[in-house]
């Protein structure tokens, strides 16, 4: 199992790699994990990835450190996990679910 940094980073990663995606996209998006957080925050479409909380963020997706890895790396649907509680998202639902496609 990859560690949460490691999946953030490749996050950052596919962010940066499909620029049209996320083009005017300005969002801040804080993870609380089992014992971490971690924030990512898109600027005109420039991810920036911080451990730690954020400030303001615009959404707060909340699971624990298992589950978001098997979502981060497919093995579970954002849907599915978000239906079994497994998932929860405070804020903004539109960014949530623009997230995903962003990761896709």
């Amino acid at each position: 199992m990859p560690e949460a940094k490691e999946v953030f980073t490749e996050i950052q990663n596919r962010i940066k790699s499909h620029p049209e995606k996320s083009a005017g996209l300005n969002a801040t998006y804080q993870f609380d994990l089992s014992g971490e957080s971690w924030t990512l925050k898109i600027a005109n479409g420039a991810p920036e990835l911080i451990q730690g909380p954020a400030q303001s963020p615009n959404t707060t997706l909340i699971a624990t450190t298992d589950d978001w890895m098997n979502i981060a790396t497919g093995k579970l649907n954002p849907v599915t996990a978000f239906m079994q509680q497994k998932l929860k998202v405070k804020g903004d639902m539109g960014l949530a679910m623009k997230l995903q496609g962003l990761l896709q």
